[in-house]
């Protein structure tokens, strides 16, 4: 995970994330599976130096995410599984040892997801994401247990979602069939240049 950069005012409590991007877990082809250009917090300035931290809202605009599928599996869920959420599993440990949290309000507005399976990529329309009360005053969650809830919702999502058409999914196929030609024809034009230069020095 990479980020370029956090404000927050430690007067009103309102801040900012920017350039947040989470890597694909191991196995899957593409580099990122998120993808967050600006990411704003408003949050009880108070709760930071306390054990639970209350946030009054999250809200993300425009995400990119790329959902990957596998014959078996997809990323969202890999990444389910990583952090515990798959089969009931518990919080890591350094999870659990360390702040909590009680989120009030959670927003993904105009999620932009692009399906990339196979052999084609297809962007996919998403309804915005509204969670309200992750965790509560009394039992807050854990940092793990927030990215549970939050992928378990996207990841719902993206299946009851309506998919591409064969149309686009054909477009999708033909434009990674064209990359693909593009990518070989620089491989062998670099081997030429290479077989040239040495039969060839001068």
């Amino acid at each position: 995970m990479t980020v370029a950069s956090v404000t927050i005012s430690p007067l009103n409590g309102i801040g900012s994330i920017s350039g947040l991007e989470i890597r694909n877990p191991e196995g899957f082809d593409s580099d990122y599976i998120f993808q967050l250009e600006q990411v704003e917090v408003s949050l009880n300035a108070a709760s930071l130096l306390s054990d639970v931290i209350e946030i009054e809202s999250i809200i993300i605009t425009q995400p990119e995410i790329t959902y990957e599928t596998r014959i078996t599996t997809d990323n969202v869920r890999a990444l389910l599984e990583n952090i515990g959420g798959s089969g009931g599993e518990t919080a890591t440990a350094d999870s659990e040892a360390g702040k909590e949290l009680f989120i009030r309000d959670f927003r993904l507005l105009g999620p932009q997801v692009n399906l990339v399976a196979a052999v084609a990529s297809a962007p996919i329309s998403l309804p915005d994401i509204e969670l309200t009360d992750i965790g509560t005053e009394d039992n807050a969650a854990t940092v793990a247990q927030v990215l549970e809830v939050v992928l378990s919702a996207l990841r719902r999502m993206i299946l009851e979602a309506e998919l591409p058409g064969l149309d686009m999914l054909r477009e999708g196929l033909e434009n990674r069939l064209q990359d693909g030609i593009e990518e070989a024809e620089e491989v062998v034009e670099d081997l030429g240049n290479r077989l040239r230069g040495i039969l060839d020095p001068n």
